[in-house]
């Protein structure tokens, strides 16, 4: 049986060590020949790191939970 690649998710609170731990992966991983891409969200492309720092930046406000929700999906399209 050959494998075609993984996806693997990391999921935790802020501050819970999933960047940590995500690039100890990512450098075993690469130790070990296998191609990796790493991506987060919100984030991963260019686009998607302005909405996060715009959803992160204390100076943009109180988003409203629908402004933010959006965000979160236009972030997602972007890096699909």
């Amino acid at each position: 049986m050959t494998r075609d690649g993984a996806f693997i998710l990391l999921e935790g609170p802020e501050g819970g060590g999933k960047t940590t731990v995500a690039l100890r992966l990512l450098s075993e991983f690469k130790r070990r020949g296998l191609t990796c891409l790493s991506v987060r969200e919100p984030g991963g492309t260019p686009v998607g790191e302005k909405i996060r720092r715009a959803l992160l930046e204390p100076d943009s406000g109180d988003l409203a939970p629908e402004t933010e929700t959006l965000l979160f999906y236009a972030a997602r399209a972007q890096l699909i």
